[in-house]
């Protein structure tokens, strides 16, 4: 017999994985912002691969989300792919900020 607990904390992490996938796409926004009012293309190409990346994001949290909502009984995979596709594509994410940040700091002197 499961406890419900274990209900519960599915339902818990489905909905973390459903505001990652939010603030995934709100930042995908503000590099398309950035992709859009840059005049310089390598940081335009840049926003851009952040961008996609964070659609992948996205598009992970999503389907995470839904295995997790689901509550079938197997259905729970550890997703060790998803966690690692995430990490992956915030830190790619996290590099193109940096170099953008960098860009900005330096362009504005």
């Amino acid at each position: 017999m499961t406890s419900p607990e274990a209900g519960l904390a599915a339902e818990r992490t489905a909905l973390a994985w459903r505001r990652t996938a939010i603030s995934a796409m709100a930042n995908a926004v503000l590099f398309l912002r950035a992709a859009y009012s840059s005049d310089w293309p390598p940081v335009s190409v840049a926003a851009l691969m952040a961008t996609i990346a964070l659609l992948v994001v996205t598009a992970v949290c999503v389907q995470r989300g839904r295995v997790l909502h689901s509550h079938r009984k197997g259905a729970w995979s550890r997703g060790y792919r998803g966690i690692t596709a995430v990490a992956v594509a915030v830190a790619v994410v996290a590099v193109v900020a940096l170099v953008l940040s960098i860009e900005y700091a330096v362009t504005q002197r």
